[in-house]
């Protein structure tokens, strides 16, 4: 009796942790996808959104090179509409003192400055602004305008954007 009372309590040990040890492995990967998922949800948060035309643009950073004295606009796309193209067509960028800086090096995605907007997809897109000085810590307004064929030509302005410089 005593035999298989010892069996089955090591059967039962064997069987609970192979399971405690299959659950500690699992919860190892929920939280690494967690974590995944936090930091990329904290990268693509945008800080100011406009919609027009059925999109959203979304600026996700301002962010300066003290070494180029360049600042990159670091945004997403988001197109509720059925597929559809879009071209920056002219940017600009103005600070508090004034200046004026023209947007350059564009793309959307992995074009240049045209693409394809997909559905319901986010389409990550940047524009340099160049000879930009580190003491320039906002640009007072951001201008962007865009060929666009539904409904027509579409422009969006972004006030008061922070610099973050590097």
């Amino acid at each position: 009796m005593k035999p298989i009372l010892v069996m089955t309590i090591v059967c039962v040990s064997l069987f609970l942790k192979t399971n405690i040890t299959n659950a500690q492995s699992n919860c190892d990967d929920v939280k690494k996808e967690n974590e995944y998922l936090k930091k990329a949800l904290h990268i693509s948060t945008p800080t100011k959104t406009v919609t027009t035309a059925n999109i959203d643009f979304n600026i996700i950073k301002l962010e300066g090179n003290t070494k180029d004295q360049s600042v990159t606009l670091h945004m997403t796309f988001v197109n509720h509409n059925a597929n559809e193209a879009i071209q920056y067509y002219e940017i600009r960028a103005i600070d508090v003192e004034g200046n004026e800086y023209k947007g350059e090096n564009r793309s959307i995605g992995s074009s240049g400055s045209r693409n394809t907007l997909y559905t319901d997809t986010p389409v990550k897109s940047t524009v340099t602004f160049h000879k930009v000085l580190p003491s320039v810590k906002m640009m007072k307004l951001i201008h962007i305008e865009f060929l666009y064929e539904k409904p027509s030509n579409v422009e969006i302005e972004f006030k008061d954007l922070p610099i973050t410089w590097k």
